[in-house]
């Protein structure tokens, strides 16, 4: 029954509305968010999109859905099962383009961003234990190519958007997963905490997977096995990011103080979605409540977003049009 009232269709989406018939009463909206797993960046913002709605509109609810990311969200949208979906900038990509032999979506559009590529959330990070290092003289990917060495190399899991942006950057630096095997290597497909366990028990060679810059998890990899980081090198980061719609970054020289090396490597940013067909007054409203209430918005979402949050950042462009009510309010306060 609440999913009903959700439809994005231009004749329910006046039923999301309390209000409109009576200009002297507030406006109340009941809407649903898909993001991902519960407890993790994408549910913390949402929590922050919650607060800023309800604050510019007493009454009004923003319910988190969890779902397993960006490739479920913008189907979910673009069939009108919810009205917002988080999705990662390369995964709306994906989708818009049709990816794996599935067809085309071209009807959704972007509401907002929450973070860009430049933030560094979602970062594809490269490394290789100190032990194989040594072991092999690997300073660089290359020198594994050109050795073909039989590394066990671990990507993330089936399903997560970022293991096909590792195993593409992989296959262009020349270590395909038919090259792997040919080596007597082995890849492994796993989730992040996954990874860490695997390398901790010295079952892991190398590491390639999209994780937050700093991130925990990668702090833990850096105290069990002292990697050394490895570089997509900037022509295989920009072929990478053009085909996956994200953006080339840099981790500095001396960022990551276990490895003074510096690396090229690929981010994603992330946006909120919504299907073509929502009410244009609709998306307008979203928009401004989210700029007028940035503050909310910031102080009630995770950390990391509270330092990259502005109204120059929810207005960013993704890879897909922006919806034209959103757009009008970005271009009203001269965002756009």
């Amino acid at each position: 029954m609440k999913h009903s009232k959700l439809l994005l269709s231009t004749a329910l989406a006046g039923a999301l509305v309390t209000g409109l018939a009576a200009p002297t009463q507030a406006q109340k909206y009941n809407l649903t968010l898909s993001g991902a797993s519960p407890g993790g960046l994408w549910s913390r913002i949402g929590g922050g999109i919650d607060a800023a709605i309800a604050k510019a509109y007493p009454g009004s609810t923003v319910s988190y859905q969890t779902s397993s990311g960006g490739l479920a969200n913008v189907p979910l949208v673009s069939r009108g099962k919810v009205p917002m979906g988080l999705a990662t900038d390369g995964e709306l990509n994906a989708i818009v383009k049709g990816y794996e032999g599935r067809k085309a979506v071209s009807n959704v559009r972007v509401l907002f961003r929450v973070y860009t590529p430049a933030s560094r959330f979602q970062q594809s990070f490269l490394a290789v234990t100190k032990s194989f290092a040594d072991k092999h003289g690997i300073k660089t990917f290359k020198d594994i190519v050109s050795k073909k060495l039989p590394i066990r190399i671990a990507i993330n899991r089936r399903g997560n958007f970022d293991a096909n942006v590792g195993e593409a950057a992989m296959t262009m630096l020349g270590a395909s997963r038919a090259n792997i095997k040919s080596w007597g290597g082995q890849v492994v497909h796993a989730a992040s905490k996954e990874i860490v366990s695997l390398v901790s028990d010295r079952r892991l060679d190398v590491v390639n997977f999209g994780i937050s810059y700093n991130h925990p998890r990668v702090r833990e990899i850096a105290k069990n096995s002292s990697p050394v980081l490895l570089s997509y090198g900037p022509s295989v980061a920009a072929k990478v990011a053009k085909e996956f719609g994200g953006e080339v970054c840099n981790v500095k020289p001396g960022e990551y103080k276990w490895s003074p090396n510096g690396a090229v490597s690929v981010c994603m940013g992330a946006v909120i979605v919504a299907n073509a067909n929502m009410d244009a007054k609709l998306a307008y409203n979203i928009t401004k409540a989210m700029v007028e209430q940035i503050e909310t918005f910031k102080n009630k979402s995770h950390r990391l977003i509270k330092k990259t949050a502005t109204t120059a950042v929810l207005a960013q462009a993704s890879n897909a049009p922006h919806h034209p009510g959103s757009l009008k309010y970005f271009k009203e306060k001269g965002l756009k």
